[in-house]
């Protein structure tokens, strides 16, 4: 599903370097996609976005890494099929599926 991020959806049994993602400070994987944050607080995502996990406003796959457009991270988290992010401001964003009430919305 593009998990990897190497810009195929082929099976790797070693590490792959991305070399589009510089500066990362923290990552999360999820079930089947994946978060960057980088040092200046922007957020990279790829892999299945079925349900929106990917926070692009699609729900278009990528097998190479994307920035979404929030900003100011302070720390993102990526669930089975959801995502969070903290900004530095304190304020809590999910997007996803929220079908167990994981994204916080009531």
């Amino acid at each position: 599903l593009g998990e990897v991020g190497d810009g195929t959806t082929t099976r790797r049994t070693s590490p792959v370097s991305l070399p589009s993602l510089t500066d990362v400070v923290e990552i999360s994987g999820g079930r089947n996609h994946a978060l960057a944050r980088r040092g200046d607080g922007t957020v990279w995502v790829w892999g299945d976005n079925q349900y929106g996990q990917l926070g692009d406003g699609t729900t278009t796959r990528r097998i190479s890494p994307v920035r979404i457009s929030l900003t100011g991270a302070a720390h993102v988290d990526a669930g089975a099929h959801h995502s969070i992010a903290v900004r530095t401001d304190g304020t809590v964003l999910t997007w996803g599926r929220g079908y167990r009430g994981q994204l916080g919305l009531g």
